[in-house]
């Protein structure tokens, strides 16, 4: 028989969130393990003695980490979402009549809280896949991403407030004019003889001609989110963004450490706060740093110098420009000179400053010891009398670097650090709705960046230590097919 259901609506209903929610619900696992109570205590300076009562700062927390869980991006859908799914209503301790906090509630808090509560929090999940035994410390891996800012490009205006110098004269010209009243009319000027683009008290003011001028981070500014940056993702148009660096251990992919920088700066420039934060992490499990994985855009000697001095081994790629022979040319490490084939001696000339603001080391020869030189058409360029090459003032950094490299241990690094880092980054921007922020502030993009990767770290955990424990007959059956795989071929050798 055909079954029909109708809607049917009572007037009163007997149910409680307990019996709706699943035994094995992953929020009854977080609930248990992820203990948030601290939250009260550190928090408590934010709030006054007196007025309305705010939101629960542990609710807040959670609500966050649902939103992260559920790859939900904005406050009105995370809103929307509590207040639809049951499971979410008994995680956060509001019963199925109980109003949840409305999205400017969210915003408010947010804006409220500190950093420094948002990596307790980061710590808390951490402990936990420390505590499961994910986590080593040793060879942490590094990288960084683009993420979208809440500001649109057509929202940066010029910060320069002399953008002409002509336009600068019209205006000192005209507020003198306006101040000062002369006694009698001056000798018109003849046609041929009046300055360009200048006012006079005959000729009417010449209409500007409007200039189409390229934005630039060094000239502009978002009004909206004046620390959103002007960056470009390949073969994509330009956008408001910021850069987002994690650190993430190479055992089992736990990030150890995130945070947000402006996204016209290198990824080398976060590289030291990055590692900072991953070993006051690891500090309190005296869990020992070693060595990082980067690509080539961390390598800077700075860098490198500041990496090695702190015992930890860096394992990247050496910048593009790096040579580490010139042809026909060897390097004299302890005259700091170089020699060319003909033996000819290159000297040290000084110290110059590349577009990078490196300093770079030039050495050059004597026109004398060129003119007769029969490699003198192939050397030299141009109309140049000497020879002369520029390195780095790292090349020793870079040589250590490159000779690291060609190692066995070396290679495997560089292949193993796309394994570790990229996937992670990629279940970030994609599941943990770190793809964009629609706070607005470094300060916000920031807490961003800590709620995605605490999101993650949870979801990782979940995967080995939520799993419910093995049955007996679950045990047995394991053990037995283990046992026919190791002696099922000496049997049939056996019986054969």
């Amino acid at each position: 028989m055909q079954g029909k259901k109708l809607r049917t609506t009572k007037l009163f209903y007997q149910l409680s969130l307990e019996d709706l929610v699943p035994v094995d619900h992953i929020y009854r696992t977080i609930e248990q393990q992820l203990d948030l109570r601290f939250l009260y205590k550190r928090t408590r300076r934010f709030y006054g003695k007196e007025g309305q009562q705010s939101i629960d700062p542990v609710v807040f927390f959670k609500m966050c980490l649902l939103g992260y869980l559920n790859n939900i991006t904005g406050d009105r859908p995370l809103c929307r979402y509590c207040t639809d799914s049951i499971a979410a209503r008994w995680f956060l301790g509001y019963d199925i009549d109980e109003p949840l906090p409305v999205h400017s509630t969210l915003s408010r808090t947010r804006a409220l809280l500190g950093e420094a509560v948002y990596m307790e929090v980061f710590r808390q999940v951490l402990d936990l896949c420390v505590d499961q035994g994910m986590v080593s410390g040793k060879r942490q891996a590094v990288d960084s991403a683009l993420v979208k800012a809440n500001a649109s490009v057509d929202s940066m205006t010029r910060t320069v407030i002399m953008e002409d110098a002509s336009v600068y004269c019209r205006q000192v010209i005209q507020t003198n004019a306006e101040d000062t009243e002369p006694t009698e009319d001056p000798p018109p000027t003849p046609p041929s003889e009046q300055p360009p683009n200048m006012l006079s008290a005959v000729a009417l003011p010449i209409p500007e001609t409007p200039v189409k001028r390229k934005r630039s981070n060094k000239t502009h500014r978002s009004t909206s989110d004046p620390d959103a940056r002007l960056a470009r993702k390949p073969n994509k148009p330009g956008a408001m963004y910021y850069h987002a660096q994690i650190s993430v251990d190479a055992q089992e992919g736990v990030i150890v450490a995130g945070l947000a920088n402006y996204a016209d700066l290198n990824d080398h420039e976060s590289l030291v706060p990055l590692l900072n934060q991953s070993l006051a992490n690891l500090a309190g499990h005296h869990l020992p740093l070693k060595e990082v994985l980067a690509d080539s855009q961390y390598n800077t000697y700075p860098t490198l110098a500041q990496i090695e001095a702190a015992g930890i081994t860096p394992y990247m790629n050496n910048p593009s420009g790096y040579k580490r022979e010139r042809e026909g040319f060897t390097y004299d490490a302890s005259r700091d000179s170089y020699w060319c084939s003909e033996g000819k001696e290159l000297r040290f000339q000084g110290v110059s400053k590349s577009r990078g603001k490196y300093a770079n080391r030039k050495y050059a020869s004597r026109p004398a010891d060129c003119v007769g030189c029969p490699l003198r058409s192939q050397c030299l360029s141009g109309k140049s009398s000497y020879k002369s090459i520029t390195h780095s003032s790292g090349k020793p950094d870079y040589d250590r670097m490159y000779e690291r490299l060609q190692t066995d241990k070396g290679r495997r690094m560089l292949a193993k650090r796309k394994g570790i880092v990229e996937p992670v980054l990629g279940t970030l921007l994609h599941h943990n709705a770190m793809r964009k922020t629609y706070a607005r502030g470094m300060a916000a993009a920031s807490k961003h960046v800590m709620m995605a990767c605490t999101a993650f770290n949870l979801r990782k955990w979940l995967k080995k230590a939520g799993k419910p424990p093995l049955k007996v007959a679950q045990i047995v059956r394991i053990a037995t097919i283990h046992y026919f795989e190791l002696f099922l071929p000496q049997i049939r050798y056996y019986f054969s």
